[in-house]
């Protein structure tokens, strides 16, 4: 018995260990060994030696023109004969701005870096165009590339720092005798003799070793650029060759080599049509590795209004939004926001201020004409910054800037301060794409249709003929939530349903009975743990709501009802997750570039800082994400479901730095895309949290869609930019009537941008939140909401009936408080903010509501 217990535990000990060594040589090896970095190209540095004539671009509709001694260039609109400039005329004169800023006003690229002494701006104007370390291209199609060369770059012209006697006479003896003379006067002759008596002998001789044992004439260190040039030119009539050169240069013991942050970057434009398009490679960018290149700005000053002009700056921020021209905003910051959101795989420690763009477009208006500039190419890697005149200048701007390399900061130890660096090992092989349209139009409405036009011709799915003439009505029911109880007076970590697969069959049969239009509801919290969702290696209803057989029971209910019921899934992060449920986070777990997992604790709203007392989560490889939501699908293919309701595919895009195979933002975005194309393959509906714009084309339903963003105090008017753009195209709702600080607030907001309603609902009472970290579902128990949401919904439905497949070709501003939204049919939503009513030709709209008169609505 003694023998066989030994035997157990040997064999234990053995199986341990062999399962130890396995996930060391699998895992830990490959992820922690060190990695060969990829090669790096070194920057080159190149001068432009053209002459002065313009380089052009034209066609039927613009005509472009760059002077080649600047690179700055003018684009025309042939039709009104308007011009848009990439730079400021008179730049260099401006009052307003000191020397550096003088330098970005005539600037067409901006590279920023890392180095020992912090993050560094270079603009191409001082440390590239100024020196001419660029060259010109123009290839057969017309298309204009520049390969700028952008550093602190002293300029190498083809004649001799040093030369010997014989050398120096046998090239001016070939030259004319005023050449020779002009010649002679910048060089000084150095004897071996004299040097020695000489007070500064040690620094000659450091810079020019064979001093000791020969005469030298060295060229002096006062000679301007403009001087060299020329000399250059004399020494290359007399026949002074690139190999003379590197011979000559054998004297210098310290020649400058440029060895410092030197970049090089192809910006490349062309026509295409009305469409100006401006692209970046990312495959040409070249950088040392001790100065890594981490952000790109393309042409920061493209279209900058001065202070005689009148227009604004539109930023994607919410449903869009509009920047006066000096609007006299100095003390507020500029504007600034990510597309996209935060890249979870970056680091931070933390969040004051969420800043999220959901769709890649800005623009301007200035004066009676227009541009919109979508975003085609690394949009994922972009954010778009803008700010008013007489801050720093006396011009308006908008930009994007792009991410190139990524970095996070590590602690090497506890016993140091000091924190190190580390980026991603390679640049990403993307493309920056600009793609600029020109309207002859003041009107951000015109704006949008433009963009609505450019959506439906990019992505046919738009074109869609079947939609509701109702505006759709999302209704989420709450599942599971997680819960701490107490039992035997130990806590213990539980599920408490707030939806049961039989209660959200009655309040489904509710919203059947009230004859609502378009309506489809969500089931969040159903499978794998509750709304706090664990992995979805395999998709298991909760128990306590009904399990499987309940969850069957709900979908056939949903079919006779003729209920389009989805189910809500997380894919990219795993809370609560480990082995048993087939989650291993040092296998499994996305990673910083310090190669740390990407572990996340939730923020405090006070302290901005992250609550290490709560559970932290990590964000998941993208792989196991994808499979994850495949998964899903898979599951609720097999269960008959009607849809699937993604939570975070197409609202959360982030990288995974992991430095064995680095996925990249713009590859996660195409395997979203991918995902939810797979979903509607297999047969499912799909709906989409917030909807960036990359996922939009393929969803059934947009829900929760942030219409107003954050209200920066830069900001002049909130407009429903996005919303023009896709109404009739998409079905979309605002963010939950019910949960809002004011839904009436809400509700109005979404009459004016064309949304449906959302409300989110639990049949259990809200006590049930108590001691979780649900609060923000107080307010929805749905016996104290369900008459005033058949009320809300009825009557809005009725009122906006037949508008939700037209286009809006209106909006505007007709008093504080008071806008109107107009659509194609002729129909026209007024909305009313205000306590007090609003009277206007003929119009009441009464205090805190909406009205809808004319056109054809039904």
């Amino acid at each position: 018995m003694k023998k066989k217990s030994i035997l157990r535990s040997v064999i234990g000990w053995l199986i341990f260990l062999a399962l130890a060594g396995a996930l060391v040589y699998f895992v830990g090896i490959p992820l922690y060994s060190p990695q060969p970095e990829e090669e790096m190209g070194k920057p080159t540095i190149s001068y432009y030696e053209g002459g002065k004539e313009h380089l052009k671009m034209e066609n039927d509709e613009l005509l472009f023109d760059m002077d080649p001694q600047t690179t700055q260039f003018m684009l025309t609109e042939k039709q009104t004969g308007r011009v848009w400039r990439s730079n400021p005329e008179n730049a260099e004169k401006d009052s307003l701005a000191v020397s550096t800023n003088k330098a970005v006003l005539q600037s067409t690229l901006i590279v920023t870096y890392s180095s020992s002494s912090g993050v560094i701006d270079f603009n191409n104007f001082q440390y590239s165009i100024d020196n001419g370390s660029y060259t010109l291209e123009q290839a057969d199609d017309g298309s204009i590339q520049v390969h700028y060369a952008i550093g602190r770059i002293q300029k190498v012209f083809l004649l001799p720092t040093a030369i010997t006697v014989e050398r120096f006479t046998a090239f001016t003896d070939a030259m004319s005798k005023s050449d020779s003379k002009k010649v002679k006067n910048v060089y000084t002759l150095y004897k071996p003799d004299k040097v020695a008596t000489m007070s500064n002998k040690d620094e000659l001789l450091a810079m020019y070793p064979e001093l000791e044992n020969q005469e030298l004439y060295v060229l002096r260190s006062d000679t301007s650029e403009n001087n060299k040039k020329k000399i250059a030119g004399y020494f290359e009539t007399a026949g002074y060759t690139q190999d003379d050169f590197d011979l000559d240069m054998q004297l210098v013991a310290g020649a400058a080599d440029n060895a410092g942050a030197v970049f090089n970057v192809t910006v490349e434009y062309r026509l295409d049509g009305g469409d100006f398009v401006v692209s970046v490679p990312y495959e040409k960018i070249r950088y040392r590795a001790d100065y890594p290149i981490t952000a790109v700005t393309v042409l920061p000053m493209f279209g900058a209004a001065g202070p005689e002009d009148n227009g604004y700056m539109l930023i994607p921020e919410g449903g869009g939004a509009l920047i006066r021209f000096n609007n006299g905003k100095l003390s507020q910051n500029s504007y600034y926001a990510n597309m996209y959101g935060w890249d979870y795989g970056s680091e931070r420690t933390e969040v004051v201020n969420e800043t999220k763009n959901n769709f890649p477009v800005f623009g301007m208006i200035r004066n009676d004409g227009s541009f919109i500039c979508m975003i085609e190419g690394a949009s994922s890697y972009s954010s778009v910054q803008a700010d008013i005149g007489m801050r720093n200048s006396s011009f308006n701007w908008i930009n994007a800037k792009y991410t190139v390399i990524h970095s996070d900061q590590y602690n090497v130890s506890a016993k140091t301060s000091k924190m190190v660096v580390m980026y991603e090992k390679s640049i990403p092989n993307d493309t920056i794409v600009q793609r600029y349209r020109f309207l002859d139009s003041g009107s951000y409405v015109d704006m949008a249709t433009a963009y609505g036009d450019y959506l439906r011709s990019k992505y046919p799915e738009l074109n869609r003929e079947d939609r509701s003439a109702d505006l759709p009505v999302s209704v989420e029911l709450v599942g599971a939530i997680d819960k701490t109880v107490v039992r035997f007076g130990l806590p213990v970590d539980s599920v408490a349903p707030a939806t049961t697969f039989t209660q959200a069959q009655e309040i489904m049969r509710d919203l059947a009975d009230e004859k609502i239009g378009n309506l489809s509801v969500r089931m969040s919290g159903w499978s794998n743990g509750g709304v706090n969702q664990k992995v979805l290696t395999s998709v298991k209803a909760v128990r306590e709501l009904g399990g499987e057989k309940g969850l069957k029971a709900l979908i056939a209910a949903a079919k006779r009802g003729n209920v389009p019921l989805y189910f809500d899934g997380i894919s990219c992060f795993a809370y609560d997750s480990g082995i048993a449920q087939g989650f291993i986070p040092f296998r499994d777990a996305a990673r910083f570039t310090t190669r740390e997992q990407v572990k996340i604790s939730p923020y405090s709203s006070i302290t901005y800082q992250q609550q290490k007392e709560m559970d932290p989560f990590y964000l998941v490889q993208p792989s196991f994400a994808e499979k994850c939501a495949d998964n899903l699908v898979a599951a609720l293919r097999d269960w008959g479901a009607y849809g699937v309701a993604f939570r975070d595919v197409g609202t959360l895009l982030s990288s995974d730095f992991n430095s064995r195979k680095i996925v990249t933002r713009e590859q996660v975005k195409q395997m979203q895309i991918d995902v939810v194309r797979r979903a509607r393959e297999a047969g499912e509906k799909v709906i989409i949290k917030e909807g960036y714009d990359y996922v939009m084309p393929y969803a059934d339903l947009i829900t929760d869609m942030d219409l107003t963003g954050v209200t920066y105090s830069i900001i002049d008017q909130q407009i429903p930019f996005y919303q023009i753009a896709l109404h009739g195209a998409v079905d979309y709702t605002g963010k939950p009537l019910n949960l809002a600080n004011d839904w009436q607030t809400e509700l109005l907001r979404c009459a004016e941008y064309g949304a449906g309603l959302n409300f989110t609902f639990m049949a259990e009472d809200a006590k049930i939140l108590q001691d979780t970290h649900y609060s923000n579902y107080f307010g929805t128990t749905y016996a104290s909401w369900a008459k005033d949401a058949a009320d809300i919904i009825r009557d809005y439905q009725e009122a906006t009936r037949g508008l939700n497949g037209q286009r809006i070709i209106g909006h505007a501003e007709l008093a504080k408080g008071v806008r109107v939204t107009e659509y194609e049919g002729g129909a026209k939503v007024y909305v009313n903010y205000n306590d007090e009513d609003f009277r206007q030709g003929g119009v009441n709209v009464p205090a805190r509501s909406y009205l809808v008169l004319g056109g054809e609505k039904q």
